[in-house]
């Protein structure tokens, strides 16, 4: 017995069916043949011109391309068949809407090539860290609005009706802001925080008790490396609900040493203490003589001791604690040469013999 191409299956001929196939199969075979031939010859010669824009436009549509010849051959293989009205309304609407999709995704990925190749490079040409925090921001947002819009058209084609739909998710958008506040707040946090910038990347900063360096700014929180070497990540609302204390953008750091000499001190050996403790501070050359001198003060007359407090600021850029390590030697020493004793508690007990 011999196949009749003629027999009927489901509407259509076999030979209907065999030359839909045949589209279909060759649709993807021919793409296929084009993706290899564009990666083998096509970006070759484009990689030798002088200009990138080739390259990008080449990359951008590759993709989509093979996905609208696959489109092509699926749409004339169904044509083929003998297919009734309501089947080929059907299939007119879904072929209207991949190709819409197929449009949006050749869209988002020219735009999002043309924003690496043209903006990114300019960002990186600034000082500011802030354009370099917000160009993949940027990228994302404009490409979820690309798709978007995309989705949108393409479901109108098939003929939902849009609006209202729109009208559902705003509600539905309205419930989900109630129920995710905290989320939200973060997230305008992180606007405020790119925009208002109280710190940016790199510095030193003091919130709610924490003091460390800014390792990384998002948009729900940012990551705060320690001085204990510790990472703590911290929502970015509460850069905007608390106190910041950028000490990285202070031109010196402040630092008040208290010292004690002993009650037998005269007033020449007070006023020579005085004025080595501010020679000793301004001629170390970490701090910020020229615009903040050292200076210290005769304060208080302690229950042990006469009180002495000396000023001074240390630069920013500066090794903060060696600093004052150098500054607290050369005091020993200076003190110890000229006599200087350092008070410590005591106590004075006199004994009366009772007669």
């Amino acid at each position: 017995m011999f196949l009749d191409l003629s027999d009927a299956f489901m509407g259509s001929s076999l030979s209907q069916w065999f030359l839909a196939a045949t589209w279909i199969i060759g649709s993807i075979l021919l793409s296929k043949i084009i993706y290899w031939f564009i990666g083998k010859f096509v970006l070759a010669i484009t990689s030798k011109t002088n200009t990138r824009l080739d390259d990008i436009l080449i990359n951008a549509i590759k993709k989509p391309m093979l996905f609208a010849i696959i489109l092509i051959g699926f749409y004339v293989g169904l044509n083929k068949l003998t297919l009734n009205d309501s089947a080929q309304e059907w299939i007119s609407k879904i072929y209207t809407a991949l190709i819409t999709i197929n449009v949006t995704w050749f869209l988002s990925r020219i735009i999002g090539a043309l924003l690496d190749e043209y903006i990114l490079p300019l960002t990186k040409k600034t000082n500011s860290d802030l354009d370099d925090q917000l160009f993949p921001i940027l990228k994302r947002c404009v490409t979820w609005a690309i798709w978007i819009i995309g989705l949108i058209v393409a479901l109108n084609n098939v003929g939902y009706d849009v609006s209202a739909m729109l009208a559902g998710l705003g509600i539905g958008g309205l419930a989900l802001a109630m129920a995710a506040q905290d989320s939200v707040s973060n997230f305008f946090g992180g606007f405020t925080i790119f925009t208002d910038r109280p710190f940016q990347l790199g510095d030193r900063i003091r919130l709610n008790g924490f003091d460390g360096n800014v390792s990384d700014i998002g948009m729900r929180s940012f990551r705060l490396k320690t001085l204990d070497g510790t990472e703590v990540i911290i929502p970015n609302s509460k850069a905007t609900d608390s106190i910041v204390e950028n000490v990285t953008r202070a031109s010196a750091k402040k630092i008040k040493l208290e010292l004690g000499l002993t009650y037998d001190t005269t007033p020449e050996k007070m006023e020579l203490a005085i004025k080595i403790l501010e020679d000793i501070a301004n001629a170390e050359q970490d701090t910020a003589r020229e615009d903040l001198p050292a200076h210290a003060y005769f304060t208080t007359y302690g229950d042990f001791s006469l009180g002495i407090l000396l000023v001074y600021y240390i630069r920013n850029e500066a090794d903060y604690y060696g600093t004052q390590s150098k500054i607290n030697m050369e005091i020993l020493k200076r003190f110890n040469e000229n006599e200087l004793s350092f008070a410590f508690p005591t106590q004075t007990i006199e004994m009366f013999k009772k007669n």
